[in-house]
């Protein structure tokens, strides 16, 4: 009896230990899924169709874009819907991006160096690893496709933040979808059609505007920067800054620019997925909300503004001679109590 015993507490410890070691083989899985994942675009070419459905709390914004990448920095996205945007065209390459308006015969140029360092980036991996738990969720196929699901779930508060579909042999993203804190998708992104070729013409990716196209200067942004104070000193005034954050945020960069003429401090902060910038300015002009009709809201006694886009919300409100906006993917709310950390 004795011995029976012994082997029974022996087969319940084997049956333990492999049970730890399938988990660690499952996460180790799912975290080399997602580093694959994001080094994907670097070397893989395609063409395809995609479209994006953006949620906010009213609305829900649909666009759909022919896109022609070749590997490593080469994107072309032609609008096919909202007809508003039919036909117009973006062609990023490296960290600068044409605009190509049809119906104002006009290409726009900006330069933005975080292009080439986006949230996808392998670079930022180690980071999104501290804040989220990858975990394989199942398979499906996309666009003709099979491929494997993959779901991040935050790790301080167990929500799921993101859930991505990875092509079985190219590891290319298929389908993307953002959450908000409240469980709810707040976009959705997929291709439709899809086909792997390195067989793109030169001529896609040409940046000379058409005859008769006027050629503007867009938005130059300055090289995010680690050194914090040396951003804040090129600022020119004393910058106000969060005191509460979302845990796993943490800040990660900042740099000084002219907006619409004006001189603006921006912070980036970030948990690896999820972004979270910090644009203020001593000379009180208001934020530029584009096309966007924002709404009114307060807190503890400021008026304030803010819009919902899909997953990212911005709040603007004016404090101590400094005019301040918040953008980030989270719930107005949870910008809201962040906006009140940074009033003095």
């Amino acid at each position: 009896m004795p011995c029976v015993r012994f082997l029974s507490a022996a087969a319940l410890f084997a049956t333990a230990v492999l049970g730890v070691e399938s988990a660690a083989s499952a996460d180790e899985r799912a975290a080399e899924l997602l580093r694959l994942s994001l080094e994907a675009p670097k070397t893989v070419s395609y063409v395809g169709q995609m479209e994006t459905v953006r949620f906010s709390s009213n609305r829900a914004n649909a666009t759909i874009v022919r896109v022609e990448h070749r590997a490593p920095a080469s994107t072309r996205r032609w609008y096919l819907a909202p007809e508003a945007l039919y036909g117009d065209y973006v062609i990023t390459r490296g960290s600068s991006s044409y605009q190509f308006d049809t119906k104002k015969s006009s290409l726009t140029v900006s330069h933005n160096p975080a292009l080439d360092n986006q949230i996808a980036g392998a670079d930022n991996l180690d980071r999104v690893m501290a804040n989220y738990r990858p975990l394989v969720s199942g398979t499906a196929i996309v666009a003709g496709r099979p491929s494997t699901s993959l779901v991040l779930v935050n790790k301080y508060t167990g929500e799921r933040v993101m859930r991505i579909w990875v092509d079985d042999k190219t590891y290319l993203v298929l389908k993307k979808e953002e959450y908000h804190g409240n469980g709810a998708i707040a976009s959705q992104t997929r291709f439709d059609e899809l086909r792997y070729t390195n067989a793109i013409p030169d001529g896609i990716f040409s940046t000379d505007p058409p005859v008769g196209y006027t050629r503007l200067a867009g938005h130059d942004y300055a090289m995010p920067t680690p050194d914090i104070e040396k951003v804040i000193r090129d600022a020119g005034f004393k910058p106000i800054t969060p005191k509460a954050l979302p845990q796993g945020f943490a800040l990660s960069s900042g740099d000084t620019a002219m907006v619409n003429g004006v001189r603006t401090l921006h912070l980036m902060y970030s948990d690896g997925l999820r972004t979270l910038s910090l644009f203020e300015n001593s000379s009180g002009a208001a934020v530029d909300f584009g096309n966007l009709r924002p709404s009114k809201t307060a807190f503890e006694g400021h008026d304030a503004q803010y819009v919902e886009d899909g997953p990212t919300t911005l709040v603007s409100w004016k404090e101590k001679g400094l005019a301040f906006a918040l953008v980030g993917d989270l719930l107005r709310n949870e910008l809201i109590q962040i906006a009140k950390s940074v009033v003095p």
